[in-house]
């Protein structure tokens, strides 16, 4: 018998009740057997109800794991810190919860039926194999049953959740209706936790479809809460489609007596009498409340709550980050709650053109000539201006520049970084959506400690010193050695300098950017931000773009810096980068490129506007999110990449050197080819 000290944490402000923890645990080599019990015990050695699964292993026999992902429940109280350990060996089994999940899948020839049970929640899914049925028969929930000493009741009216999307013609289309029928998948089935993966496409009223859509439903033992990851995929045209709003309904039946809330930064903004309550979070520190299109309540960074509360229960919807991934918002009316992934309120449509649409003009060499500098205007009248082609070194450099741009060529986009032509067909998001279902009445004060629970969730990482001794990721020292403590301060201090006061400093925020680091790949980002950080922050990144620059593999460095330190905000750092680039960074789908579905946007001064590049799309920081979360989606896109090197091998089995000038063009897709064989082991790869 062998135990792993776990280190769990939370937001100090916040208390946590059974609250479901899920965590990677890395092994060395030869030392955990695939099937050997394992189970989480407490401070006093009480074995705790345990769920593992074998997300990798050392070698392709699948004998010894590399990577557990272990599922519980935990308590902890505000301010409080507890260790934890995972216990191992042949008499570990773990006790079975007192409400275990239970999921049963029928085949019914036409309809494949999904039950999820938790005890005090119940969930029918049913799949489709047809497309062509009436739209009465496409509804993919057809039952949530709480359960309670009175009986069993269903929240929802209608069917459950709708996704939906608008266009700025107004169009709309909707998860159901005449469209393709979506796909149900089973991932994950264990005593704590399910999680059911939804594949399908929005669609408009006569079956045409739109994005591609990925839910994936997380439901827990003795839970009535259900966590879901809310994907869309952007395919179509950019010049022609923005999205005006994207969101999920919530179709309730709460009886009379009903009473809206939003949740607020100082306190909670609640009516009975309005017609339809509404959140909008316009910025990372302003956010409105309106009753009825009246101005209510106002305030800078809640917990982005709504409920709706009935006679015959009440309904929570949280929006995890909602505030850093602004705009966000939320609309309780007595028919359900509507979460708005991108409001319709908001200023404009979500875009995916550039304002790079032709070559970047270069200034190089022309240093403060401006009769050279209005000669080469003159030359490319609307062109971009690359301003990293001017190679500011000092602060006085970059404002002569930026003075005399403004001056002779007012309007044009300029940039410090890159300024490639493509556009985002194939970008996607993923919004983490929280819903909480009560039989009876639940409290303002309790619905607001449950979305600060989902804002700061609870994570139990392994020790650094064992995670660093296993090199399940490679040669790791831990912190903590006073040898080192120079180079500990070092590592932390860059770390605070490159990946989180930029951010927080400049403002960073914003649904399809927040995560991704600033874009460094000349002087001019550095020299802007050093020049303007204390006086000026709104102008120290106003020109500079994302990184995206994987080659340098900088998703693992936030990794590694986990790895060594152990600290909950390089933890949650690294899982907002990896996240990030994984979905807005990535291509995940192109009608008119399909060759590029699996590769990354190289760095540049937007998301996407950078080519696609196979020596920046390496994917091993994306697998160890995938390792230490058990997030699918980082392994979903991880696949994609490596599936792109596997389909576009030479006949004598290698990856093309693309413009035969750097070998890394050969070498990272062969590093992720690597990193996909030992996350799977398929043979394809």
């Amino acid at each position: 018998m062998k135990k792993i000290p776990l280190r769990l944490s939370g937001a100090g402000h916040v208390g946590y009740e059974s609250w479901p923890v899920t965590q990677g645990i890395p092994f060395a080599d030869g030392v955990f057997e695939t099937g050997t019990p394992a189970r989480v015990i407490d401070e006093h050695g009480r074995p705790m109800p345990t769920q593992t699964r074998v997300q990798a292993t050392w070698h392709d026999d699948r004998r010894f794991v590399k990577w557990l992902l272990v599922d519980f429940q935990a308590d902890l109280a505000a301010g409080q810190q507890r260790e934890l350990f995972l216990e191992y060996g042949a008499d570990c089994a773990p006790p079975e919860p007192d409400l275990p999940v239970a999921v049963e899948t029928q085949d019914r020839g036409e309809i494949i039926e999904h039950r999820v049970e938790t005890g005090a929640l119940a969930l029918d899914l049913v799949e489709s194999r047809f497309h062509l049925q009436a739209s009465a028969d496409r509804k993919l929930f057809r039952r949530c049953a709480l359960s309670d000493d009175a009986g069993t009741r269903n929240p929802f009216r209608d069917g459950g959740p709708i996704l939906y999307m608008t266009d700025q013609h107004g169009g709309r289309y909707e998860s159901r209706g005449k469209g393709p029928p979506a796909r149900v998948t089973v991932e994950e089935s264990g005593p704590l936790r399910a999680c059911i993966l939804v594949e399908g496409h929005h669609a408009m009223p006569d079956g045409q479809r739109f994005c591609p859509f990925l839910l994936r439903l997380h439901l827990f033992a003795g839970k009535s809460q259900m966590r879901v990851h809310h994907t869309f995929i952007y395919d179509q045209e950019p010049y022609l489609i923005e999205l005006a709003s994207i969101g999920m309904k919530l179709p309730l039946d709460l009886g009379t007596a009903v009473r809206k809330v939003i949740g607020g930064s100082e306190s909670a903004h609640g009516s009975e009498t309005a017609q339809r309550l509404e959140y909008f979070q316009e910025g990372d520190v302003a956010y409105r409340v309106s009753a009825d299109g009246r101005p209510v309540g106002a305030g800078d960074r809640p917990s982005g709550w709504a409920a709706l509360h009935g006679d015959r229960g009440s309904t929570i919807a949280v929006i995890r980050d909602a505030w850093r991934e602004h705009p966000k918002g939320l609309a309780v009316t007595g028919d359900g709650i509507d979460v708005q992934v991108w409001p319709g309120a908001a200023d404009e449509p979500l875009v995916f053109t550039t304002p790079y649409t032709e070559p970047a003009l270069s200034l190089s060499g022309a240093g403060r000539d401006e009769e050279e500098i209005k000669r080469r205007l003159d030359a490319q009248p609307t062109a971009p201006i690359n301003l990293k082609s001017w190679d500011p070194r000092t602060g006085e450099d970059l404002e002569w520049i930026e003075q005399t741009v403004a001056r002779l060529a007012p309007g044009r986009p300029i940039s410090h970084c890159d300024t490639g032509l493509l556009n985002g067909v194939g970008a996607a998001k993923t919004t983490e959506i929280w819903l909480h279902f009560s039989p009876s009445a639940v409290d303002d004060a309790e619905s607001e400690r449950f979305a600060q629970s989902v804002q700061e969730p609870l994570i139990a990482p392994a020790d650094p010193a064992h995670t660093c001794a296993t090199r399940a990721l490679g040669h790791f020292y831990h912190a903590g050695d006073p040898r080192f403590a120079k180079i500990d301060a070092g590592l932390a201090e860059a770390f605070e300098l490159v990946a989180v006061e930029p951010v927080e400093r400049c403002h960073r925020y914003g649904m399809m950017r927040h995560g991704n680091l600033v874009c460094t790949h000349a002087p001019g980002p550095g020299v802007s931000y050093a020049h303007y950080r204390d006086r000026a922050p709104e102008k120290a990144l106003r020109y500079v773009g994302v990184f995206n620059n994987e080659a340098y593999d900088m998703i693992m460095g936030l990794w590694g810096t986990f790895v060594h330190s152990g600290r909950r905000d390089h933890y949650l750092a690294a899982m907002r980068y990896s996240r990030c680039v994984a979905d807005v960074g990535f291509i995940h789908a192109d009608p008119h490129h399909p060759d590029w579905v699996g590769l990354m946007h190289y760095h540049n001064a937007d998301p996407w506007s950078g080519s696609p590049s196979p020596s920046h799309s390496l994917i091993s920081g994306l697998l160890a999110d995938y390792y230490f979360t058990g997030n699918r989606r980082l392994l979903d896109v991880a696949r994609e990449n490596a599936d792109w090197a596997v389909r576009l091998q030479e006949p004598c089995g290698i990856v093309s050197c693309r413009h035969h000038t750097l070998h890394r063009e050969f070498t990272g897709p062969l590093w992720s080819v690597l990193e996909g064989y030992q996350a799977t082991w398929e043979q394809k790869y």
